[in-house]
């Protein structure tokens, strides 16, 4: 197995707990989207919708050098 297959299906497992950590969204509070990208490629790995005042603080995890707030155009 190459070397990048490999971290990617690291990061991909790491992505899927974030998100199953993750409170379900009612679809009518205030929420926000989580996503998650590959800080090497810019692509998305994961995202999941989640109730905005249910949103934990993310604990800092190696390598992540900043987070980005993106407002929904809905």
């Amino acid at each position: 197995m190459s070397a990048e297959r490999e971290r990617l299906q690291l990061l991909q497992a790491t992505t899927q707990e974030i998100i199953d950590r993750l409170p379900a969204w009612d679809g009518e509070s205030p929420s926000v989207l989580v996503a998650i990208i590959d800080p090497i490629t810019r692509q998305r790995l994961g995202h999941w919708r989640t109730p905005a005042v249910a949103a934990p603080q993310p604990q800092p995890e190696p390598g992540v050098r900043h987070l980005r707030l993106v407002r929904d155009a809905s």
